[in-house]
């Protein structure tokens, strides 16, 4: 399991971001959540952000990938926080990939 934060900074290395819908606790109905995995030290630790209720997001949850899992356990990250916002920023104006088209499928 993977520590917390509650700050996060725009120039630090980071692994996912990801806006998904989740229950809220105390079942509070569906939210979306921006959950940032930044490294901190030699740690991945979560940022979790509420960004209000689920149903006012016309969008797909959103993944973007900041780095990767190397050999013997390394991370190499190539992407901040700021940058990996950006990013989903561009998604949700502009839209996803594909699938089909990117998997070579009808």
């Amino acid at each position: 399991m993977r520590g917390g934060t509650d700050y996060i900074l725009n120039d630090e290395p980071c692994f996912n971001l990801s806006e998904v819908n989740l229950q809220s606790p105390m079942s509070r109905g569906w939210h979306r959540y921006r959950i940032l995995t930044v490294v901190r030290g030699d740690k991945l630790v979560d940022y979790w952000d509420d960004m209000g209720l689920a149903k006012a997001f016309k969008e797909e949850e959103i993944r973007v990938l900041g780095g990767a899992e190397g050999g013997n356990g390394r991370i190499h990250i190539v992407h901040t926080v700021g940058e990996l916002i950006d990013i989903a920023n561009h998604v949700k104006v502009f839209g996803q990939v594909d699938k089909k088209e990117l998997a070579g499928v009808n």
